[in-house]
């Protein structure tokens, strides 16, 4: 099923932003303190007032204003482009029935505002299986992966069925994959997610909470919490990504 995925959609508009070399490495971005009102006249909040972060802090800290500041440099059509390549608003073709699409708009008909929103995970409609692709498609060095199944299916010790790996595209380079583990890693050393950060296990990812949209607004206490997360960091083997519906 597809769903509003919140902030673990932050890792796409920041790999493109890393992918198109648009701000500096330690470029600092004012963050309002927690409240800023958009274009639509609408506050954006961030769960702890921030003041100046470089686009690392802003994605360990998950500031939905700092997302909005380093967006604004990234072009609608870039934006656009990149959640294509990381495989959104499109089925993934795994052999399971009744795959939802999830809900890409043209970017023609993005509002002033849309591109704020979606980077931040709201205005688009994922499902956890693309989602997760994405993840894997930063652990592996920039290429998204078709999904399979069945590994391989063997009889009386015979091997009859071999499922071989299909990359669907190159998404973003190498380096951009490298600096955006590094970014996971910081969200579970330093900041949203650091009570998972245990001895002895080099894990990355990302927190959301995904506030559920019921009626004609975004409920203040129905939520999505999700962690997404690469594991280990240093050579990446896993993707793992959890969602609890209204957790209490």
């Amino acid at each position: 099923d597809s769903y509003e995925p919140g902030s673990t959609f932050k890792i796409i508009a920041l790999s493109a932003l890393l992918d198109l070399n648009i701000h500096e490495k330690n470029q600092k971005f004012f963050c309002e303190n927690g409240t800023t009102i958009l274009a639509n006249n609408k506050k954006l909040n961030d769960h702890e007032p921030h003041e100046d972060l470089t686009m690392k802090e802003i994605f360990s800290f998950s500031s939905n204003i700092g997302m909005s500041k380093i967006v604004k440099d990234l072009t609608k059509s870039d934006f656009h482009k990149y959640c294509k390549l990381f495989g959104f608003g499109t089925k993934t073709g795994i052999n399971l029935n009744d795959e939802a699409i999830g809900n890409l708009r043209e970017a023609t008909d993005w509002s002033r505002t849309s591109k704020t929103y979606m980077s931040i995970g709201q205005e688009i409609s994922v499902t956890n299986l693309q989602l997760a692709m994405a993840y894997c498609t930063i652990a592996n060095g920039g290429y998204l992966v078709k999904p399979q199944i069945i590994k391989s299916i063997e009889s009386n010790d015979k091997l009859i069925y071999s499922n071989e790996l299909e990359i669907i595209r190159k998404v973003i380079r190498k380096e951009t994959s490298k600096k955006m583990l590094s970014y996971l890693g910081e969200v579970v050393q330093n900041g949203t997610a650091n009570n998972l950060k245990l001895k002895g296990y080099n894990v990355g990812g990302k927190t959301g909470t995904a506030q559920k949209f019921i009626g004609n607004s975004y409920s203040k206490n129905k939520f999505i919490s999700s962690f997404a997360s690469v594991f280990p960091l240093d050579e990446p083997k896993y993707v793992l990504l959890i969602s609890i519906d209204s957790p209490q």
